[in-house]
């Protein structure tokens, strides 16, 4: 990854345009046209499709992204810039690594719990099909009641979870703004 300090890093991608260009290389997943990543900042700049995007506002954006921006976040080592092609992409560690917001939170392994539910459940019923010591104290409502209140808990953290993991995806997005 980069060798910048979380100031530094901070301080270069305190500019919009910057975090702009972080987020449509990272999103695209490979190099662009300089022309192509002048069009999709100015097309988000003026809410607006790529498609609509005019040939001053393109203009406008890309000598900016030209002359100032690209530079400074090539002198960070954050993105490649292929003068001859104008091409544009991220550097190798970025583009794999990502910043900490671009990092996917560790997702829990909930077939695991399924399948301890599963588990459990089996092994009740086995135990009270063979009518096992301490088994025959339980009746067949107790185990349904049981493995389907833990199924339904389960299911609802698992919701939570989710709801709460996909509100911080689309943080990354906010930042750019």
């Amino acid at each position: 990854m980069t060798n910048l300090s979380k100031d530094e890093l901070f301080r270069i991608l305190s500019n919009s345009r910057r975090r702009q260009i972080i987020y449509f290389l990272h999103r695209e997943g490979d190099k662009l046209s300089l022309k192509e990543l002048a069009a999709m900042v100015a097309a988000r700049e003026n809410e607006t499709s790529v498609a609509d995007v005019t040939d001053e506002e393109r203009q406008r954006v890309y000598i900016s992204l030209y002359q100032t921006h690209l530079p400074k976040l090539e002198a960070a080592d954050l993105v490649v810039y292929d003068d001859e092609a104008r091409t544009v992409d991220l550097v190798v560690d970025v583009a794999r690594e990502g910043f900490f917001w671009m990092q996917p939170e560790v997702q829990r392994p909930w077939y695991l719990y399924y399948g301890g539910i599963g588990l459990l459940g089996w092994i009740l019923i086995i135990g009270l099909w063979l009518g096992l010591p301490g088994f025959v104290l339980l009746s067949w409502s107790v185990v349904a009641v049981l493995v389907s209140t833990l199924l339904l808990v389960f299911v609802l953290a698992q919701y939570v979870t989710e709801e709460s993991t996909s509100a911080s995806i689309d943080a990354f997005e906010t930042l750019v703004e």
